[in-house]
């Protein structure tokens, strides 16, 4: 197959994967309340878990983490892609969909869970390592606003990390790649724009 449509399949296949909001899905699911309507709006794992419940806010991260490594590691495992660009693209695409979900008007998420999905395929130890690291700042530190520092530090961490181990490059621009897409989704958190306390409600059932 042609590099070039393997990797455009990658991508597709990995954003309407990614597209897939289990925040949302949870809320309805199991209160039938619409997550953009509690708390900051955010249709992510953080907003399920202060706002929803504990239980459900750690499986919905758990689900988003899924969302790019399952997808990779079956690429790799069972139908034998070996092409790290390819398996690169599943979990951009991945990262991409969670933010522009194809099935809520591309409103959707941050993406720091579904990218650190893509971490713990192509970096595992840089990702363990910034974990820990960042455990250590955010909780006996920084001591609050742990849903913005604690995947902003483990994130960085593990970017930088990344570049001291012996990984083919291609590996190393991906993961930053993914760093920066996920640094788009939380541009107005990161560089202090206000969050709308209200946030639209589409009127469509």
């Amino acid at each position: 197959m042609n590099s070039f449509i393997l990797y455009i399949e990658c991508l597709i296949s990995g954003y309407l994967i990614g597209s897939i909001l289990f925040a949302s899905l949870i809320t309805k699911l199991a209160t039938n309340q619409n997550i953009r309507e509690l708390g900051n709006g955010n249709p992510g794992a953080y907003n399920v878990f202060r706002n929803v419940n504990k239980f459900l806010g750690i499986l919905s991260g758990l689900l988003d983490v899924s969302k790019s490594f399952v997808p990779m590691l079956i690429a790799s495992r069972f139908l034998q892609t070996t092409d790290t660009i390819a398996l690169g693209c599943i979990g951009i695409g991945s990262v991409i969909g969670h933010g522009y979900p194809l099935y809520y008007r591309f409103k959707g998420g941050r993406a720091a869970s579904t990218l650190l999905g893509m971490y713990l395929f192509f970096i595992p130890i840089e990702l363990l390592i910034a974990l820990i690291i960042d455990a250590l700042i955010v909780l006996g530190i920084i001591k609050k606003q742990y849903g913005i520092w604690g995947p902003s530090i483990l994130i960085a961490l593990s970017g930088i990390l990344c570049l001291f181990f012996p990984h083919e490059t291609n590996i190393k621009v991906i993961v930053w790649i993914g760093a920066l897409v996920t640094l788009y989704f939380n541009r107005d958190k990161l560089f202090g724009k206000k969050e709308n306390p209200q946030p639209e409600v589409s009127k469509t059932a």
